[in-house]
């Protein structure tokens, strides 16, 4: 049996008069579809039949549909109960069916190329132009989504309901959400709870002879949340045309504006500077890893106390400067094992402006995929997520989308209208987090999106105010800094006084330990004292010059030093001579000099100037010291999750121009001779899927159980398993798939 035996002629008709529709677009209505397609546009496709098939991929319809408010999916769903997967429907005809005005919705999903209308000449019938929908969308969109009925019902209401309608909701949520009323299940539909049910609309009616069960009602039974989607846009995002666009609320957007932006400023400053405060600490105590290469909840916690952070944010952190490379895995020089350290990135960050600086930050938030909140330890691998990226970024713009500041309900209102698939299928508590996120990085602020993501991280550098090097001293051993230091002040400051309070106008505080840290800096006393005189605004306070004079008389009493090696012998007069010849050997007693450089440079300048050296441990015994080869371990390429490159692949390829050369080259071989388009073998099941939905009549032609064709009228009931229920009759009969040879629309 051949495949076009096989198939209905119907899903070809709509095939064919899908890609005949996109043949007849002009070239704005081309450059609409491609904006939002823009998977579809790379590389440019050869023409109009290969644009076609590039949008019927399922992968392509998902992320079309991702994008989707939930008064588009509404009119979807209408659409296709009205039978639009088989035949045009008008606008007029699913009207009742909505509580919104469907014409921007249509207009929007026309644009996306997942309805397309068919011309009057297609549909003499009416002279209201009908729309079909896209083959494949509704099988690409998740079932049950049901946003047409959204019964408010919460847990507590199941649980009061009589036993025999729990039991009767029971039934229908282990059938997969919806059951047949006729055959094995006529008894349900005659009982009096099945009725008080649909009275009670926590049931509906799909058909004569179908009943669902509604999205809401069914997260109730399993004791979850109900999630109400709005299908209409909130008061607060900018889909209205009636904003006011007078001159005082300009102004006073703009004050709002300047507000957010210096507030999200503060913000981004302080994870500045509690990140400088996390390479410091790293830096002269690298931490010790797991095997799974996670930070421990003991390690975890000296560094929370060390930078004086909570545990969170400090998780929060060490995720952050991963992510944009400041801290890294490895083996620093000394220690054996694997340690968390800051990178020579990190370095170069700390000698960087403070604009460029918090820039780094957010171009490292931007990509992060790091779950912290989800583990005790810190860096855990178990809990990266490669979606984090992408929900941050729709969280952002549900906010750049909305006309005035966002409060907590306005928020989860308009990111459920905006982003509906997204609220329905993910962990609330992990929005909750990137919410609480977006905040701590400064990109969000009083409710409001500010410049970094209104405009580009670029803003960082007219955000940040301009960097100063003078600061007060008072006499409470306090500095205070009215605002941002440059690096070079900043990082001698701090290197004898304790920051107390990081933040624009930040406070440091001299004491005994800030003092004699500075001096095992190798600053002296004179030194600290001629740097607060070139810095301050005003004179030192005596108290503070004392209180150097005082920490630095009894510093250095004791004197140590960092040596790498020892040459010893008992010929006082050869070591002497050694000595003179190796100026990097330094005597210390009669028979014992020291060095700084390692051992087995030692040993060659040695035997270089015809001394006859010998290597030993610190027991006297000889040891080989030949050099160990130079070795550094291979660079692992950066893991970008599949969100982050496709937003990638947006900015970089499908801007504009590239866009226009699509369009150019389409319209260009539109008056080619049209191709036709493959059509799968597989058609007819979706039509009976689709007829299912609709509960259109069909004709089915299988093979009976002689093996002869045998062709009926009926009504698909459910296509599941490899078999159809339909209504044939009065009966139901169950056709398995593999028997149907064609299916042909009644």
């Amino acid at each position: 049996m051949s495949a076009a035996q096989k198939s209905s002629t119907k899903p070809r008709d709509q095939v064919h008069a899908f890609r005949n529709w996109l043949a007849t677009l002009d070239k704005p209505d081309l450059e609409a579809v491609l904006s939002n397609r823009p998977d579809t546009a790379i590389p440019v496709p050869p023409d109009i039949n290969a644009l076609a098939t590039r949008m019927l991929l399922p992968g392509s319809i998902a992320m079309a549909l991702a994008g989707c408010t939930a008064a588009e999916l509404a009119v979807i769903e209408a659409l296709s109960r009205k039978g639009a997967e088989l035949e045009p429907v008008t606008v007029s005809s699913i009207t009742h069916m909505l509580r919104f005005a469907p014409k921007e919705a249509i207009a929007s999903l026309r644009a996306k190329a997942l309805i397309f209308d068919v011309t009057s000449t297609e549909a003499s019938s009416s002279a209201e132009p009908g729309f079909c929908l896209l083959p494949r969308v509704v099988q690409a969109l998740p079932s049950g989504l049901m946003l047409l009925e959204q019964p408010e019902v919460s847990t507590e209401e199941v649980r009061a309901l009589s036993a025999d309608k729990r039991e009767v909701l029971a039934t229908i949520a282990r059938a997969g959400g919806s059951i047949v009323t006729v055959g094995a299940n006529s008894s349900i539909a005659d009982s009096a709870a099945l009725k008080e049910l649909l009275a009670q609309k926590l049931l509906i009616e799909d058909g004569s002879h179908t009943i669902k069960l509604p999205r809401t009602t069914l997260q109730a039974i399993k004791g979850q949340q109900p999630v109400i989607v709005p299908l209409q846009a909130p008061a607060e995002l900018r889909f209205e045309a009636e904003v006011d666009a007078s001159g005082a609320a300009q102004d006073e957007a703009a004050e709002q504006e300047t507000k957010a932006d210096q507030s999200g400023t503060a913000a981004g400053l302080d994870v500045v500077y509690a990140m400088d405060r996390v390479i410091d600490a790293l830096v002269r105590k690298p931490q010790a890893l797991l095997k799974n290469k996670s930070l421990g909840i003991r390690q975890l916690s000296q560094v929370a106390q060390e930078i004086n952070r909570e545990e969170k944010e400090t998780k929060a952190l060490l995720a952050l400067g991963m992510s944009a490379r400041l801290l890294g895995r490895g083996e620093p020089e000394g220690l054996e094992g694997n340690f968390l350290a800051p990178t020579l990135q990190a370095m170069e960050w700390m000698d960087s402006p403070l604009d460029e600086r918090w820039k780094v930050l957010l171009e490292g938030w931007e990509r992060m995929d790091a779950a912290y909140w989800e583990s005790q330890r810190g860096l855990d691998p178990e809990v990266e997520n490669p979606r984090l990226p992408e929900l941050r970024a729709l969280i952002v713009h549900t906010f750049k989308a909305a006309n005035e500041p966002l409060g907590k309900d306005t928020f989860w209102q308009a990111f459920a209208y905006l982003h509906p698939l997204t609220i329905l299928h993910t962990n609330r508590d992990t929005l909750t987090h990137l919410l609480q996120e977006v905040q701590w990085i400064g990109a969000i602020a009083r409710g409001q999106a500010t410049a970094v993501v209104r405009e580009s991280f670029e803003a960082t550098g007219s955000l940040c105010p301009e960097p100063i090097e003078q600061f007060i001293i008072q006499a409470d051993h306090t500095v205070m800094a009215p605002g941002p230091l440059t690096p070079a002040v900043q990082r001698v400051l701090s290197s004898f006084a304790t920051l107390e309070s990081p933040g624009l106008a930040s406070v440091y505080r001299f004491d005994h330990a800030s003092i004699r840290r500075g001096l095992d800096s190798a600053l002296t006393g004179a030194e600290m004292k001629d740097f607060l005189s070139a810095h301050t605004w005003g004179d030192v306070p005596q108290a503070i010059a004392v209180l150097i004079d005082d920490v630095a008389r009894s510093h250095g009493t004791l004197r140590s030093s960092a040596v790498r090696c020892y040459v010893r012998s008992d010929d006082s007069t050869m070591l002497t001579q050694a000595a003179a010849t190796v100026p990097e050997l330094r005597a210390i007693a009669p028979t014992v000099a020291v060095s700084s450089l390692p051992l087995s440079e030692v040993l060659e300048q040695l035997r270089a100037q015809g001394f006859s050296p010998a290597a030993e441990d610190e027991s006297g015994v000889s040891i080989d010291v030949r050099p160990e080869p130079a070795l550094v371990p291979a660079s692992k390429p950066a893991k970008a999750s599949r969100a982050g490159a496709a937003r990638t692949t947006t900015r970089t390829t499908t801007g504009d121009d590239h866009v226009e050369r699509a369009v150019a080259h389409l319209i260009s071989k539109s008056h080619s001779q049209p191709k036709k388009l493959a059509v799968s073998a597989e058609d007819f099941t979706a039509v009976l899927r689709a007829a299912a939905r609709s509960s259109h009549p069909v004709k089915i032609t299988y093979a009976n159980k002689h093996g002869e064709p045998t062709t009926v009228g009926a009504t698909p009931l459910r296509v599941d398993g490899g078999q159809v229920d339909a209504l044939v009759g009065t009966n139901t009969v169950r056709f398995p798939l593999h028997r149907i040879s064609a299916v042909v629309m009644d």
